[in-house]
Formats: C-alpha cells, structure tokens, sequence
C-alpha cells in the first residue's frame, strides 16, 4: 500500500489511503464514504443544470460562472425562459390537472383556500405549472434545475412552490419518480450542493434560508418558501404519510400573484448540512451537523409564526456556536439531507481540489 500510495503522490494523483481488515465494519465504511464521494464527483460531469431565470432580488451568492461549472464539474448549464414555464402551462391537459387537484385535495391534511391568494384556479395552475416544467425537463434532459420566480412569477402568474416541493419528492400524484432537485431562487450553487447531496445519499434534500436563531432554545429555524420536499414532513417514501403533515396555505404578501405555500414542519433526526460557497472566485464547502428538533405542536406553531408561519420550516440545532458560523458561512441558504455524510461531503471536496470547513 506505501509503495503505491507513494508513487502516486509522486506524479500528484489523487488516492485516499485505508488500511485494515476489510471484514470490520469501521473499515468497510470508510471505503463505502470514499466510494460514494468519487462516484458522486464523476456523476456530476456531463451533467446538465437548467436555469429558469436569471440571478434574482440581486442575490450575487446565487449566480455561479457556467466556464467555471464546465472547468471544475463538468456540468453545462441550459438558459431557459420562465414565459416557457407559463406557455406550456396552458396547453396541460385539464384531466391530468384535475385529476392531480383531486389527490392534493385528498391526501393533503388541509387546503386554506381564502378567496383571494389561494383558490382551486390557482391551486390548478401551479400544478399546470409543474407538469411544463417535467416537460421541459424531458425534452431538454436536464439533470437539476433552477427557478428564479421571484418576481415576475410571484408577481404575474403564481408561485413555484408546489412545483419545486413534488420536483425535489420522489413521488408526485402519478406515482413514484427519481427525485429532481429544483432549487428555488435560481440559486445554482444551492442546486449543485444538493445534486451532490442526492447522489451522496439517494434521498431528497432539503433546500431553506437560514431565516432566524431562537435563542430560547438554541435552533436555527430553516425556513423557505420553496424547494422543502414533502417528504421531510412525514420522513416515510409513501405520500400518505407525509402529505397528512402537509397544509397548503395561502401566500402572504411577498407573492401577489398568489397560489399554495407548502407548509410543514421537518421530521427530528440528525441532518448533515451543506453548502458550495465561493471566495475570491476559488469554491469552498461549508459542511454544519446538526439536529432537526421536534416540539408539540403549540409550540411548533409559535416558533414557525415567529419567522413565515405559511412556510415549511425546519427546527436545525447546530453543534457550532452561532457566532462563529454566522460570522464565517457565506450565503443565506443551506442544504440538508438526514444522516451522517460529513466524512463523503469532506472526500468531495478533496476530490475536487477544493477547501472545506466544518461547522462544529
């Protein structure tokens, strides 16, 4: 094995070093973590990132150099225009929609329908809206995807949250699919995180700001409008039984167009986070373990009122300090699947030649 790793590191090639009976368990692992991570990196390349949109509300953390996506991922990125999203919406046919409108209407705990930023029409169109985005999907073969909504969307037409929840579900009201990570925002770095995030662990990832520190009880609440998946509601592959934790509430004043914010509180269970950062132009990962917290549901609901009640939230306690990371981690979103991944996550980024920092 010396001699070997020697002679790479003599013509700097990259190899990782594990020494031990592969029988023990701690062993396997550590050569199980080494191979997702390098698999994971060689997924990336030749994969294609369609952007809806451009950079929104300003956000300079969210817009990332497609040469630079192609230099170090390998990833090209696929410029789309959001009039597509609200073009093909209106040649969906009506018995898909109604048929779709029947299961949310079914299985979802409850529909705050109030006349005005929520109605079945509005309902409709945003599952219009997620059947032209599948299409385009399809049609282009696009890996990951983002969407910018904010504002000509949110302004004009309706949200994108129901269409960014059931993309990132690995399920939809037609039954089960291959989870598509949809970061909401546009956010092309978040996007890449969780692509890598996914195919580190084969299940949905969660996309949230890091909105608001309750010092009370030391948590920060995770909180976005869009890209929550269902399946953090109920942690179960089956609908069922995430969708009865699940309310459709009506969008608050930041959308006047209108249409269903995807509410629910996260599942406890210890969660990694992540997240692809940039610093003077170099790629960084910033790599938070960390808890989701579960509490009654009073006081689930006064703790998520306390930010954007009609968001889906989860309740993350870091094993960091709060100053120190709000004083270090570069962006305003985060990323988080359920397990332990810090060691694939801190592989990824040896492989990819880049630097990383744990939050702990």
């Amino acid at each position: 094995m010396l001699a070997t790793a020697g002679a790479l590191d003599q013509i700097g090639e990259f190899h990782s070093r594990i020494w031990g009976r592969i029988e023990d368990e701690e062993v396997l692992e550590k050569v199980m973590a080494f191979i997702r991570a390098v698999t994971t990196v060689k997924r990336l390349k030749g994969e294609s990132f369609g952007l809806f949109g451009g950079r929104p509300m300003g956000m300079y953390t969210a817009v990332a150099n497609p040469d630079q996506w192609r230099k170090d991922f390998g990833i090209d990125v696929e410029h789309i225009d959001q009039m597509e999203i609200v073009r093909r919406s209106l040649l969906v046919s009506p018995k898909k929609v109604n048929s779709a409108f029947e299961w949310l209407e079914k299985y979802v705990a409850k529909i705050h329908y109030d006349g005005k930023q929520l109605t079945p029409e509005k309902l409709k169109t945003q599952i219009k809206s997620y059947y032209a985005v599948r299409e385009i999907i399809e049609e282009k073969n696009l890996d990951f995807v983002g969407i910018k909504a904010q504002p000509e969307l949110t302004d004009n037409f309706v949200t994108m949250d129901v269409t960014e929840a059931f993309l990132n579900d690995p399920y939809d009201w037609d039954g089960p699919h291959d989870s598509i990570v949809a970061a909401t925002e546009a956010d092309m770095d978040g996007a890449l995180t969780m692509e890598i995030m996914k195919h580190l662990s084969g299940e949905p990832v969660l996309f949230a700001d890091v909105r608001h520190y309750d010092e009370e009880d030391n948590f920060f609440d995770l909180c976005n409008s869009g890209s929550h998946p269902t399946y953090y509601a109920g942690k179960s592959k089956e609908p069922e039984q995430n969708l009865k934790n699940v309310h459709l509430y009506p969008q608050g004043f930041y959308f006047p167009a209108g249409g269903a914010s995807v509410h629910h509180i996260a599942q406890p269970g210890k969660v990694t986070i992540a997240r692809l950062a940039r610093r003077k132009g170099k790629y960084w990962m910033a790599i938070i373990p960390a808890e989701f917290l579960q509490f009654s549901p009073d006081k689930a609901k006064k703790k998520a009122a306390a930010t954007t009640l009609e968001w889906p939230h989860a309740f993350a306690r870091f094993e960091v300090n709060p100053d120190e990371f709000l004083s270090q981690y570069d962006s305003n979103h985060c990323h988080a699947i359920y397990g332990d991944y810090v060691t694939e996550l801190i592989w990824v980024a040896r492989v990819l030649g880049i630097d990383y920092k744990i939050f702990k």
